[in-house]
């Protein structure tokens, strides 16, 4: 009997110290709080990322959440998604999904994470981090060396380069004859005096017929003057205008009385021009010969000067 008396001391004393354990270690945790952790892969290649999701669950608010570092031993934290929050009723959950991926080989351990402020410890995962594996039955093949590369140019492609080329070259080359003439032509109309080439224009212009001859009769005698007051004395005269003309006059005829009657007809051959006026036909060979008429006065300076 007393031998039974003290094992049931020491079975009560057992059971005493395993429940004040227990009251103790209930009574430091928050009530109702679990934490889970787990990845998608076990093993992963060199450089593959691995998905690894934090769950906190408790029936009280608020909440802590671990705090994961952006770097871990042998792996490197890609992303994190936010924390998302669900409340059913008077459960709470927090759930966050970290990327993760390693470029050492070998097999390494994602430690464990504390809860703040309990003494709640995650579980820790292990994952094994390799290269591709070689298969046995794939032959070993030699490194070849760099294969230079032919560019195979469409024959219509060559064809039509050609073609597009002879059209330039055709081109070109009547450019420059005709450049070549114009220049052949404007020599030989060089050589010709200024007075001279003035009058045998006049002389091949002839009066309009029609209404629409009207305008280019007179632009041709303002041209014929101005060519004339450029080769005769250095003017800058395709640049004039009829009153800069009229301006410079004074310079070289004297006869206000010239000087007037040429500028009524200059002014008649701007109306003509810009305003769409048609003068009386009277006034086509008057204007013609009153042009000659100056240049005939202009030239009696020239030759004085």
């Amino acid at each position: 009997m007393t031998n039974m008396r003290k094992e049931l001391l020491y079975i009560g004393m057992v059971i005493s110290v395993l429940l004040l354990a227990v009251n103790a270690y209930a009574q430091s945790v928050p009530s109702g709080i679990s934490a889970d952790i787990s990845a998608d892969k076990q093993a992963i290649l060199i450089g593959e990322p691995i998905r690894v999701t934090l769950t906190v669950r408790a029936a009280q608010h608020p909440l802590t959440f671990a705090n994961i570092p952006d770097s871990l031993a042998h792996f490197e934290v890609i992303s994190r998604s936010k924390i998302d929050t669900v409340i059913d009723k008077d459960l709470a959950q927090l759930q966050q999904v970290i990327t993760l991926t390693s470029f050492d080989s070998g097999r390494w351990v994602i430690p464990s994470f504390d809860l703040p402020g309990t003494n709640i410890v995650t579980d820790s995962l292990t994952i094994d981090v390799g290269y591709m594996p070689m298969k046995p039955q794939d032959p070993i093949r030699d490194i070849k060396d760099i294969i230079p590369v032919s560019v195979a140019i469409p024959w219509w492609i060559i064809i039509l380069s050609a073609a597009l080329l002879i059209v330039l070259v055709v081109l070109f080359i009547r450019t420059l004859r005709s450049k070549a003439v114009t220049g052949s032509r404007f020599a030989s109309r060089t050589n010709i005096l200024p007075y001279e080439e003035a009058i045998q224009a006049l002389d091949a212009l002839s009066l309009p017929v029609a209404s629409a001859d009207i305008k280019g009769f007179y632009v041709s005698l303002d041209n014929i003057l101005k060519r004339y007051l450029t080769r005769a004395f250095g003017w800058k005269a395709s640049q004039f205008t009829t009153t800069d003309i009229l301006l410079h006059l004074p310079d070289l005829m004297t006869s206000a009385e010239e000087r007037s009657e040429l500028a009524e007809v200059l002014r008649l051959g701007d109306a003509v021009k810009f305003a769409r006026y048609f003068p009386e036909k009277v006034w086509y060979d008057k204007a013609r010969t009153q042009i000659r008429k100056s240049i005939d006065s202009l030239h009696k300076i020239e030759k004085t000067s």
